[in-house]
């Protein structure tokens, strides 16, 4: 999946004219869609990446260049509404928690999910 940068929101939901990692007019890959009963986001490969796990963004900063959802998704939903729809072994309790505390087990499944979704996104 593929959304272009029509606008950027900072952190605190504040309309911005710039803010370091993403740029109006940009294309990015998408990582991850999280809808949570008090917050939403998108996970892209931002200008700023390297090896960390991308960034999280306010949904209405994008629009869709490309809706075909990588192979590797699934979708998890739990009791209080929420959904995601990620790699699926990011999709285990604690995954988050695991890889920022350097799990190598997290780490190898991030990557591989991150190649993916990568893959995925420059198919013809």
């Amino acid at each position: 999946m593929l959304v272009r940068c029509v606008r950027i929101i900072n952190p605190f939901g504040d309309p911005v004219d710039t803010y370091p990692g993403v740029r109006v007019g940009a294309v990015y890959p998408v990582l991850e869609i999280a809808y949570f009963t008090d917050a939403h986001y998108v996970r892209i490969i931002d200008d700023d990446d390297g090896d960390d796990p991308g960034t999280i963004w306010d949904p209405e900063m994008f629009e869709t260049v490309d809706g075909h959802f990588p192979a590797c998704w699934s979708a998890a939903m739990t009791g209080d509404g929420s959904l995601r729809l990620a790699p699926g072994s990011w999709h285990r309790p604690n995954f988050w928690n695991d890889y920022f505390d350097r799990d190598p087990a997290a780490m190898a499944d991030y990557a591989d999910g991150k190649a993916a979704v990568l893959a995925d996104a420059s198919a013809p």
